[in-house]
């Protein structure tokens, strides 16, 4: 299956909408390079949706790793939004729920950026 992640532009941040599964680096390269794309741009803050998002193995947190260190390399944020209770397992067991900032919902996070 190809993986594929839908990048939406907001005001002041940009979406990676995730769904599925992430378990191989289909789709990865392309989309990390459309984050820099975006970043040089000037969009430096980044929102990772969880809510499609049903299971992902370490690739699918490196890609949450490597995301949030380019917007963090160009003085922006990345926080996930919508993370379903497997992903947020995973994420408490690696410890990156205490790196990134988490939202119920997109809404939310875009609401954060926006103030």
């Amino acid at each position: 299956m190809n993986q594929s992640f839908d990048i939406t532009l907001h005001e002041k941040c940009a979406v990676i909408h995730l769904s599925d599964s992430i378990l191989s680096d289909t789709g990865i390269a392309e989309t990390l390079l459309n984050v820099d794309q975006h970043i040089s741009e000037g969009v430096h803050n980044w929102i990772l949706d969880g809510a499609s998002l049903a299971y992902c193995n370490s690739i699918g947190l490196n890609l949450f790793i490597r995301v949030l260190t380019k917007a963090r390399n160009k003085g922006g944020e990345c926080c996930v939004a919508g993370i379903q209770p497997t992903v947020q397992k995973l994420m408490n067991l690696s410890k990156l729920n205490e790196i990134f900032t988490s939202f119920a919902s997109v809404t939310d996070a875009v609401a954060s950026f926006n103030k």
